[in-house]
């Protein structure tokens, strides 16, 4: 009688740090990325274990490596020295163009753009309940009362997470995006662009620092800040995922009205 396997299971993606101030390369195989370091050390990357990328501008990218990118469906994200992103290249074969249809529709049209406001209020609301709810301590009516005002209807909060996780956080933001077959940017009834990117960014971001204690604030060196990032994306994977089914419902009931 042969001896009985068990199938090792295939690891899911996981994003790739291509941050710090060393100089990088990167070029690509057929299936892989190929990155070369300063000291001529190379390490390839499968792209099918690859789900978003964070890329330094000290980094050298190949246009075939990119154009792995696109077409394995890997948003790859920019940040700066400071920890800023300054853009996402999204891929150019979206997974699911559903919503993205829908919101092209919906948001050129002068109703839509106005509701849409509403819907953002709807989920810093919603933001603001996981806050009291992952607090131990309990919430005055006076503190509810100013963060509500301060947050759902003007959207400000005060962030004490290092400015550089919101780099990391824009890069999981933008890979949901692009998963889902969003792009980062739409154009309202005069024109004007709508930042989807930049709002789902924002509540993802407010909901990080206000659920995140005060041990975060101690994360000043990178690999501190990425395994913060990393394992609140693990332990909250829903929350984003919340926003964008509650986008998807706002769409299609939207759409019903045209």
């Amino acid at each position: 009688m042969g001896q009985h396997t068990t199938p090792q299971q295939t690891p899911p993606p996981r994003a790739l740090y291509l941050a710090g101030s060393e100089h990088k390369q990167v070029d690509s195989t057929e299936a892989a990325l190929v990155v070369r370091n300063a000291r001529g050390q190379i390490m390839r990357y499968p792209v099918a274990r690859v789900a978003r990328i964070v890329s330094s501008l000290r980094v050298d990218w190949a246009g075939s490596a990119l154009l792995l990118c696109q077409h394995s469906g890997i948003p790859v994200t920019w940040i700066d020295s400071h920890g800023e992103a300054t853009g996402t290249m999204f891929p150019a074969q979206a997974r699911n163009l559903s919503l993205h249809h829908m919101l092209e529709v919906v948001l050129e049209s002068e109703p839509g753009a106005h509701d849409f406001q509403y819907w953002q209020q709807h989920r810093r609301m919603q933001v603001l309940k996981a806050w009291s709810e992952c607090r131990s301590e309990p919430i005055t009516p006076k503190q509810w009362e100013a963060i509500r005002r301060e947050w759902v209807y003007h959207r400000e909060f005060k962030p004490h997470l290092p400015i550089a996780m919101r780099g990391l956080c824009c890069a999981y933001v933008a890979a949901q995006m692009a998963q889902a077959g969003l792009q980062p940017h739409y154009q309202g009834p005069k024109a004007e662009v709508i930042p989807l990117l930049e709002i789902l960014m924002g509540l993802s971001w407010a909901q990080l620092n206000l659920c995140t204690g005060a041990l975060g604030d101690q994360a000043t060196d990178e690999a501190t800040q990425v395994q913060l990032m990393e394992r609140w994306q693990a332990r909250n994977a829903g929350v984003l995922l919340a926003h964008l089914h509650s986008l998807q419902r706002w769409a299609s009931a939207q759409m019903n009205q045209i």
